[in-house]
């Protein structure tokens, strides 16, 4: 068994090919205790996702893929996965959000990590998928410099609090890029997950993300290869199959369940709104 988190739906706009409803309705008949939604930049599916997740017995996780600001030109910015913990969590959460919009081309948000505040609390950081600033610097053999971010991360949130994500969508550099992070992990002492930056609930739905992702860049098809997925393997897979591509790192798997277990934060009990 395990949790999936690292999910977008079509609130990840131009991006997501399957509603909230597909990804849930999916989820339940794999068997998924948990489910997190961590859409591009926004928490507007937040309240539609936790509340169908109810009504089908899953564990909703609230969370986000944040761009975060590496470059004064933009062209470096990194991504990073946010799962809310606790109600406090949540609220900073979207705080870091709202900055990201304020300070930023609302078109393109993205996070200057100088609004971190002092203490965060509440909050797990996943590393982030092969765009996040750890994967991609130790896929340009920067490893001293990975080093250094991680080390960031673990003074900033804690570290009980950071994982270092792992995703073998069997692209190429995956299996090589994997390899580099879990001697990271290792050294560091740092646990792993496995996430497959999920996009669309089923593989045959890998068309309609291809679609979306050329209207977002006002390109055809055939002009979009580079901006669009490698290929058909960003969708919601079973546990067995999370297993076979991870079967050298188990624990990974293992601690989809352990990070689900942490996130007891419900959006629709937990706010208190009067």
């Amino acid at each position: 068994m395990r949790a999936e988190l690292h999910c977008h739906s079509n609130y990840s706009f131009q991006e997501g090919a399957s509603s909230v409803e597909d990804l849930l309705v999916r989820a339940r008949d794999l068997g998924y205790r948990a489910l997190a939604l961590t859409d591009h930049d926004n928490l507007c599916g937040a309240m539609h996702f936790a509340q169908v997740a109810k009504t089908l017995d899953i564990q909703s996780i609230t969370g986000a893929e944040l761009t975060i600001k590496d470059g004064e030109d933009g062209r470096d910015n990194s991504h990073l996965t946010f799962l809310a913990e606790t109600r406090e969590g949540y609220s900073q959460l979207s705080n870091l959000m709202s900055y990201s919009y304020v300070s930023s081309d609302r078109r393109n948000p993205a996070l200057d990590l100088k609004y971190l505040p002092d203490r965060v609390h509440g909050l797990v950081l996943l590393t982030g998928c092969r765009v996040g600033r750890v994967p991609s610097l130790l896929t340009d053999g920067r490893y001293a410099e990975a080093e250094t971010q991680l080390r960031r991360y673990l003074d900033w949130f804690g570290t009980d609090n950071v994982f270092v994500e792992l995703q073998q969508n069997l692209v190429q550099g995956d299996t090589s890029r994997n390899r580099r992070l879990i001697d990271l992990a290792r050294k560091l002492g740092v646990p792993t997950v496995a996430t497959n930056n999920v996009h669309y609930h089923v593989s045959e739905r890998h068309r309609l993300q291809d679609a979306l992702v050329s209207i977002k860049n006002n390109l055809s098809l055939e002009q979009t290869h580079k901006e669009r997925r490698a290929n058909n393997q960003f969708y919601l897979k079973s546990s067995e199959e999370m297993a076979a591509l991870f079967s050298r790192c188990p624990e990974a798997i293992k601690n989809t369940l352990r990070i689900a277990e942490r996130c007891s934060f419900d959006l629709t009990k937990d706010l208190a709104y009067s």
